[in-house]
């Protein structure tokens, strides 16, 4: 009597948790049938700004290794501002997970793309991207930056000629001061010198003109 006056009381409690127990079971049973492959890492990096071109591009993705045959694709596409597609005109190499294709020399600066279509080795397809960026010029500046400063720091000869154009500017200066006073100097001696000159002459004329009129006199 006391045990089957007991049961109908447990019963609830024993279907909730054998309820429990079924959807835990079902969900890890669950989980790895949803576990898809992805893409791991890349070459260059998502969002990456480059400073020299890269020459190629390798993507690498989980699990076993990606699925190859005649009629599966598996490429990538290296798309620019305009949807110009850069990547090698073979299709991507694929070894194992891993996936990979050539960039011709020289890719010009800017924002790129990265395209990709996978299918893994569960079967299932994936088509994803993304993006990266390419700056040389950037580089370049930063590297010019520090030649500048060296030139600041240690003018050269026309660093040096500047600097001494004050001095040469006061040279000059007491040159032509120098020049003027000789100039005035000379204009004044000739001066001087015209004017003792008519002084000797007109002596002279009054010395002659009295010498004869004293001739004169004796004469009469």
């Amino acid at each position: 009597m006391s045990t089957a006056a007991h049961t109908p009381a447990r019963l609830p409690a024993l279907i909730a948790l054998s309820g429990a127990a079924a959807l835990t079971l079902g969900g890890l049973t669950a989980v790895p049938a949803y576990a898809h492959d992805s893409l791991i890492g890349s070459t260059p990096e998502e969002g990456e700004v480059l400073v020299e071109p890269p020459g190629e591009i390798i993507l690498e993705f989980s699990g076993a290794g990606l699925t190859v045959g005649d009629t599966v694709t598996n490429d990538i596409w290296v798309l620019d501002e305009d949807d110009e597609n850069w990547a090698s005109e073979e299709p991507a190499e694929v070894d194992g997970s891993t996936m990979s294709t050539e960039l011709p020399e020289g890719l010009p600066d800017g924002d790129y793309e990265v395209v990709y279509r996978v299918v893994y080795s569960d079967g299932h397809d994936e088509e994803a991207g993304f993006t990266f960026e390419v700056d040389a010029e950037e580089d370049a500046a930063g590297e010019d930056e520090p030649a500048a400063d060296d030139e600041a720091e240690e003018p050269g000869a026309g660093g040096a000629a500047e600097e001494a154009d004050p001095a040469l500017e006061d040279e000059t200066d007491g040159a032509e001061q120098t020049g003027d006073e000789d100039g005035l100097a000379a204009s004044v001696v000739l001066i001087i010198g015209a004017v003792v000159l008519i002084v000797l002459v007109g002596a002279g004329l009054v010395i002659r003109q009295k010498l004869k009129a004293g001739d004169r006199t004796s004469t009469k």
